[in-house]
C-alpha cells in the first residue's frame, strides 16, 4: 500500500537550514592583521579588540589577510587567508575565495576600513547572501570602487568611531551610529608597585602626521622623552634623529602587552601630538579620528596631552583627564607637558579621573554591546556641527 507523504514535523530540526538563535554570528573583516607579524595601527587594533570582546557575548570570527593562520583567543576564532591577488598598492584590497565562505557563515558582517576594494567585495557578497553588513571607517584607504558600486548605500549601517568621523557621512545619517573605541581596564591598569618617572611617552607609529617632532622640540632638552613605536617613514625617522641630538630622547621600538602597560605606568605623561598638515605639507583631513592610545594611557591613570583635532577631545576632558593643545604648536605642547611634570598632585588627579572616565564610558565590553545593539537596528545619529 502506498502511503501518502507525511507532513513535516514543525518542531523537528531542518538539517538543511541553519538553526537561528538570538545571538548573531558576527564576522569581522580587516584587510590587515593586528599584532606580532601584523600591523600595530589603531584600525587593526580596534578590529581585534572589538572582536575579542564581542566573542564573550556572541559567536564571533575575525578574518584578515596575509600568511595563513588560524588560532583561537579567548573564544575568538582568528583566520588569516592568503590572497590570490591585491587591488591597490597598500595591500588593502585582497582577493581571496575564502572570503565568500566566511561571509556565508555569518549573520552579520562588520568590515573595518571603508575606502577599500575589500569593503566593496564584502558588501556585494553579503548582500547577495542576504546578510546584514556594517562598515567602520578607520581613516585608511586604497584603490576602491565605493562610489561606482554604491558600497555605502548598500551597507546596512555605519558604525563610526567619533562624531568628528561621522561628519563626513551626513548623507547617510539615518544609518549611522557613533561608537567610540575602548580600552580594557583589566589589562591597562595602574601598577602600584611601579614608580612614575619624570619622563614623557609617545606610543604609536613614527610617521609624519603624528607630529612627534613637535613634542621633541617643545619640551626642555633635559626632559626624558620615550618614543615607543615602529617607523614606517624612513625620511621622517631620520629627521627625528636629527632633532633629537643634544636631547634626552629614547627610541624603544614597538611595545605590546605588559611591556606597554609598564611603560604607561612608569611615565608621568602620555602625549599624542598629531597634526592635520605634516612637515612636508601633506594634509590629513582624517588625521586622528579617535586615538586609542589616549584611552589606554588614561586606563593606566597616566594623564594625557593631545592635539585639539579629530576625535581626540571626545575622549579627553580638557583640564580634567588631560590637556588639549593647538596642533603643530611646539611651545604650547611643551608648556602643557612641563605643567604636568611640575605638578604631581594635578597629574595624579587627572590620572585617576582618566581611568574613571574609561571605566564608565570606554570599555571594549561596552563597545561590543553597543555594536550588537546596532546590528539589531539601533541606528540613526544626530551629527553635530564642528
Amino acid at each position: 500500500m502506498i502511503r501518502p507523504p507525511t507532513r513535516p514535523n514543525a518542531s523537528a530540526p531542518n538539517l538543511l537550514r541553519p538553526v537561528r538563535t538570538t545571538r548573531p554570528r558576527v564576522l569581522h573583516v580587516s584587510p590587515l592583521m593586528f599584532g606580532e607579524g601584523g600591523i600595530v595601527g589603531g584600525g587593526e587594533r580596534y578590529a581585534y579588540e572589538l572582536a575579542r570582546a564581542m566573542a564573550m557575548q556572541t559567536r564571533t570570527r575575525l578574518v584578515s589577510f596575509g600568511e595563513p593562520l588560524t588560532r583561537n583567543v579567548d573564544g575568538l576564532r582568528i583566520e588569516v587567508f592568503r590572497p590570490v591577488a591585491y587591488v591597490g598598492r597598500k595591500r588593502l584590497g585582497p582577493i581571496s575565495p575564502s572570503l565568500a565562505m566566511a561571509i556565508a557563515w555569518a549573520d552579520v558582517v562588520h568590515v573595518h576600513q571603508i575606502e577599500t576594494f575589500l569593503t566593496d567585495q564584502c558588501v556585494l557578497i553579503a548582500r547577495l547572501f542576504g546578510k546584514k553588513v556594517f562598515l567602520t571607517d578607520h581613516a585608511g584607504g586604497d584603490r576602491n570602487f565605493n562610489r561606482r558600486l554604491g558600497t555605502v548605500d548598500r551597507a546596512t549601517g555605519l558604525l563610526l568611531v567619533s562624531h568628528f568621523n561621522a561628519r563626513g557621512y551626513r548623507k547617510w545619517a539615518s544609518k549611522v551610529r557613533v561608537i567610540h573605541g575602548g580600552a580594557d581596564p583589566a589589562r591597562f591598569r595602574p601598577l602600584p608597585g611601579l614608580a612614575r618617572m619624570e619622563k614623557v611617552l609617545y606610543a604609536g607609529r613614527l610617521i609624519p602626521y603624528k607630529g612627534i617632532h613637535h613634542l621633541i622640540e617643545g619640551v626642555h632638552p633635559e626632559t626624558a622623552v620615550i618614543l615607543a613605536g615602529e617607523s614606517y617613514h624612513a625620511e621622517y625617522r631620520a629627521y627625528l634623529d636629527v632633532v633629537s641630538q643634544g636631547r634626552n630622547v629614547t627610541f624603544l621600538g614597538p611595545l605590546m602587552g605588559e611591556d606597554l602597560v609598564r611603560t604607561y605606568n612608569s611615565s608621568a605623561v602620555s602625549v599624542l601630538p598629531s597634526v592635520e598638515t605634516d612637515m612636508y605639507g601633506k594634509k590629513y583631513p582624517k588625521s586622528e579620528i579617535l586615538g586609542l592610545v589616549l584611552l589606554e594611557a588614561m586606563a593606566c591613570e597616566t594623564p594625557v596631552v593631545a592635539s585639539r583635532i579629530g576625535g581626540m577631545m571626545e575622549l579627553v576632558v580638557d583640564g580634567e583627564t588631560g590637556l588639549g593643545v593647538p596642533p603643530g604648536d611646539s611651545a604650547a605642547l611643551g608648556e602643557a607637558v612641563e605643567r604636568l611634570l611640575g605638578d604631581e598632585k594635578l597629574a595624579r588627579e587627572m590620572g585617576r579621573a582618566g581611568r574613571a572616565r574609561v571605566a564608565a564610558n570606554f570599555t571594549w565590553a561596552a563597545v561590543a554591546r553597543r555594536c550588537v545593539a546596532a546590528y539589531a537596528g539601533d541606528l540613526g545619529e544626530e551629527i553635530p556641527d564642528p
